[in-house]
């Protein structure tokens, strides 16, 4: 599996469409995304305090779009270019960074 941790706002406002892609999207031409020993230093880079996320478990072999796994610092993450089909979404989880702003133990159990 790999992992996308979306904000619940624009998740929730693409429920009606087939496929789902980040604001962030159309400024980087991909969407970032992360295997699970990644997502609490990812979160905790790019989402720290956010308590409105939403995290995305994709089976890689159902994504139409080509996932590349490139360098993003010290390792390769997977990144995905195209909107994400949404018959590779897994399941969803609602996470929230803990009371000190970080995501640390949020993770552990995904």
């Amino acid at each position: 599996m790999i992992y996308h941790i979306a904000i619940k706002a624009e998740w929730e406002s693409q429920s009606g469409e087939a496929t789902y892609a980040p604001s962030r999207y159309q400024e980087d031409g991909f969407i970032h995304c992360s295997e699970q020993h990644q997502l609490q230093p990812v979160a905790e880079s790019n989402f720290q305090g956010r308590v409105d996320l939403v995290l995305l478990e994709l089976m890689p072999t159902r994504l139409e779009p080509e996932t590349r796994y490139e360098q993003g610092g010290k390792e390769k993450f997977p990144h995905i270019y195209g909107p994400i089909n949404k018959d590779a979404v897994n399941r969803t989880k609602e996470i929230q960074c803990n009371d000190d702003g970080y995501f640390e133990g949020v993770f552990d159990n995904i």
